[in-house]
């Protein structure tokens, strides 16, 4: 058995290249004319990795964009949080980044719990801010691209096509806590919206 240990030196390296998308669009990673993924898109290693907003900002700044959300706070009552400019970092003209994970299996496996793309939508049409209830806990990414566009009665294109995919190998039990440690730090760092939650 292999111990687990901290890399903290080289954390800074490898939160450098989860910054570098790696596959541009989510459509490079789909066979021709179908919403499947390749089994050859991505690798079966365990790692950390993050979904990139790599379309049209103009998307994000149009008025069918819900950047509002309402989540259970403290007493179970609701916290609204706005999804600004100055959040998604809108005025660099740069990629944004929507969610980071980890993973310690397979990168292919989770990327495929993600998105769902055999299901037109995985949350439900709706109107208003309210965070919808997810069909499993792994879609975090699908569901949050339909919390932005609650209207789009189909989401697998808008997804394939606007958003990218950045990913670090870290496989093994070797790397838990490097894994552990890279995601809150790219938390941290980049304020992926999707990611948000609040205290209970």
């Amino acid at each position: 058995m292999v111990s687990a240990v901290v890399h903290a030196g080289t954390l800074g390296r490898w939160f450098e290249e989860l910054c570098r998308i790696k596959v541009q669009k989510l459509r490079d990673l789909v066979r021709p004319q179908t919403y499947r993924l390749r089994t050859d898109a991505l690798p079966s290693s365990g790692g950390v990795y993050c979904y990139w907003w790599s379309g049209s900002r103009q998307k994000l700044r149009d008025k069918a964009c819900n950047r509002e959300i309402e989540l259970v706070g403290p007493g179970g009552r609701a916290v609204r949080l706005s999804f600004d400019d100055e959040w998604l970092g809108l005025s660099t003209d740069l990629p944004v980044p929507l969610y980071v994970g980890k993973t310690a299996d397979s990168l292919f496996k989770r990327v495929k719990q993600h998105l769902l793309l055999d299901r037109p939508r995985v949350t439900l049409l709706f109107e208003g801010q309210k965070k919808q209830a997810r069909p499993t806990t792994s879609c975090q990414a699908r569901a949050g691209v339909e919390h932005l566009f609650p209207g789009v009665s189909d989401t697998r294109d808008l997804v394939l096509d606007d958003l990218g995919l950045s990913y670090i190998v870290l496989d093994g039990d070797q790397h838990a806590a490097n894994r552990f440690y890279l995601e809150d730090l790219a938390i941290g760092l980049m304020r992926p919206a999707l990611n948000i939650d609040i205290e209970r």
